[in-house]
């Protein structure tokens, strides 16, 4: 099989290590935001403000990295995100830690929006999917490993030394975008050239695109990260570690399936593969909603894992494939807005389709089916043209 180009295995090496330096700060923001005499309330807030930092600059950060280059916002997405860790790792106070976190939403959606675009813009055509997938992989087991290695340190060294290790880690990042090597026809891949494009035309592309992924991620996040572990826990008794074992076989599920995604989507083209994982991550989140048995909540998690690694470099993929060479960061923009908003809305509204439904945790599941169900339909009938 033919390796990536150096720059792009640069650039999943350095992807990687910032997601686990992401994992690593994210196990620790509860808890220091409690020792710093934050309430429940206030450490919510301060969640919820990251993802809608990242909510707001996601596409104006796909434009300026057209403007001003993808390796220079990348560099000043990791520039702040070090600034702000070695804020909150030197701070004593709530404001300032709400104030550090809200930065490095804003230096996330820099660093993953330019990032993606890149990875489109390094690789061949031919293999984009590949490279896609190989972007996920780095994602996964950057996410995967950084929050045991958070609490590893938060023992060893204090609470703040998570976020003082994501700081080395974004400082790494900037030395790292400013030595490796970088084509100078990156924004023109093979075969590939900047066209003018009409607002109107991308505008409608991105909606289908925009809508699936907003949709598989609300699914995913309101179903399997939020409703599973309190079905399992409060129908099936399990226990905490038990439920943490759950995720995990979901997490590795995924991590798996990315070897196989590029030959799917060879054999059966982009479309019918996104589609596919639809009709599995809708097949999990049924399970969920009627397993009687332990053992099916087991089930669900695997199925979730293999819909999330089949669906996310076919996604990226086809809508780098179809976006214009000028234009990816925009899109790649816009699916991340995608993702926020549904990471944003998933929980809150499946809450209350839960509470005021009159069905329990069905309800949200309900709720999570028949919105993949129609967005499904939908992205079908556009992309296939129907």
């Amino acid at each position: 099989m033919k390796l990536p180009s150096t720059p792009l295995l640069v650039l999943f090496v350095l992807m990687f290590l910032k997601q686990f330096g992401n994992g690593m700060v994210w196990s620790m923001i509860a808890v220091y935001g409690a020792s710093l005499g934050a309430s429940a309330a206030v450490i919510g807030l301060m969640v919820s403000a990251f993802g809608g930092a990242r909510l707001l600059v996601n596409i104006p950060a796909g434009y300026a990295s057209e403007k001003f280059g993808r390796r220079r916002m990348m560099s000043l997405g990791c520039i702040a995100t070090a600034i702000a860790s070695f804020g909150v790792a030197a701070t004593s106070s709530v404001s300032a830690f709400f104030i550090c976190l809200l930065f490095m939403g804003i230096a996330s959606s820099t660093v993953i929006t330019s990032a993606l675009a890149s990875v489109a813009d390094l690789g061949e055509p031919g293999r984009r999917l590949q490279d896609m997938s190989m972007y996920q992989g780095a994602n996964v087991i950057g996410t995967s490993l950084g929050p045991a290695m958070g609490g590893l340190a938060a023992g060893f060294w204090g609470i703040g030394a998570a976020f003082f290790a994501n700081g080395i880690i974004a400082l790494i990042g900037v030395l790292a975008f400013a030595l490796m090597p970088w084509p100078k026809a990156a924004e023109k891949t093979e075969g590939e050239r900047p066209v003018p494009v009409r607002l109107t035309t991308l505008a409608k592309e991105g909606f289908y695109i925009g809508l699936i992924c907003f949709s598989l991620f609300y699914v995913r996040t309101a179903s399997n990260w939020i409703l599973m572990p309190l079905i399992a826990q409060t129908k099936f008794q399990m226990s905490l570690s038990t439920i943490g074992l759950i995720l995990t076989s979901g997490a590795l599920a995924n991590l798996s399936v990315l070897f196989f995604t590029p030959m799917l989507a060879r054999i059966f083209g982009r479309v019918p593969v996104i589609v596919l994982s639809c009709i599995l991550t809708l097949a999990a989140c049924a399970v969920l909603a009627v397993g009687d048995q332990a053992e099916l909540i087991w089930v669900s998690a695997i199925l979730f894992g293999i819909g999330g690694g089949v669906a996310f470099p076919n996604i990226t993929a086809y809508a780098a494939d179809k976006a214009p060479a000028n234009q990816r960061g925009p899109v790649m923009g816009l699916l991340r807005t995608a993702q926020d908003l549904a990471l944003i809305l998933g929980p809150f509204v499946t809450g209350l389709l839960a509470d005021h439904l009159g069905l329990g945790f069905q309800g949200g599941l309900f709720g999570c089916l028949v919105l993949l169900t129609l967005a499904t339909i939908a992205f079908g009938w556009r992309a296939r043209g129907i």
